[in-house]
């Protein structure tokens, strides 16, 4: 099934692969609202899924690369840019283990951060399982992501990551102060995904999360971040 996106008036035409995440509010928009890229700047896309904000930076007139680890990810993100007549290298890869060594202008991360529940991993395709959670506590991969990161930035470089309260989302902010220059550039909040549903019970003793009730429904909140590293001189 084909759905097109606007993200920065940018048109953006994607057919999702069933065992491959699909764009949705929480991320693809409230992060792809607010990456700021200019003509010819290096790209770097983590955790690529579809490939929606690798497109968009290449709209953007980026030079850009995408990594994910998944197969079906690569395959589906290959297909969609060849649907929008980008050219994007795409590599497969876990995080930044197989990217080029080089320094970016910009680095893209939205890396999956959902606590799934035992009861819903058991019941989940173990394609959909590495698409979605974050693992320990929902925020491993993100926290992997921040200390991996650094090492292909310059003083320059702008990582874009958002951080997502269905996860330890109180350990991540404690990375990303501790490593790096932040600014908050945008509060999202909405309802959870359903499959959140399917173990309610669960989830709502987790203290971990920011997890509450609105209007009959559950919400958490999304926080997007501009990252530079660290200034030497305070």
């Amino acid at each position: 099934m084909e759905k097109t996106f606007v993200i920065q008036s940018c048109k953006i035409k994607i057919r999702n692969n069933p065992l491959v995440f699909h764009p949705s509010p929480h991320g693809t928009r409230a992060l792809g609202e607010n990456i700021e890229i200019s003509k010819g700047e290096k790209v770097l896309d983590v955790g690529t899924g579809s490939g929606i904000l690798a497109i968009l930076a290449a709209k953007k007139g980026g030079i850009v690369f995408a990594v994910d680890i998944l197969d079906d990810a690569i395959k589906c993100a290959k297909h969609n840019a060849l649907l929008n007549l980008v050219n994007i290298r795409f590599i497969k890869s876990d995080l930044f283990a197989k990217v080029p060594n080089k320094n970016f202008d910009v680095i893209v991360a939205n890396v999956p951060q959902e606590l799934l529940s035992p009861k819903i991993i058991r019941n989940t395709k173990k394609e959909i399982v590495i698409g979605m959670h974050g693992f320990g506590d929902g925020s491993a991969i993100l926290i992997r992501t921040l200390r991996q990161a650094k090492k292909f930035m310059t003083s320059k470089t702008r990582l874009f990551v958002v951080v997502y309260t269905m996860s330890g989302w109180r350990k991540s902010l404690k990375v990303i102060l501790k490593n790096y220059d932040a600014r908050l550039l945008d509060l999202f909040s909405g309802e959870v995904k359903n499959f959140v549903y399917n173990d309610l019970g669960w989830y709502k003793k987790r203290s971990e999360l920011g997890l509450y009730a609105k209007g009959g429904k559950y919400w958490a909140d999304l926080f997007v971040f501009e990252l530079k590293l660290k200034s030497r001189v305070r």
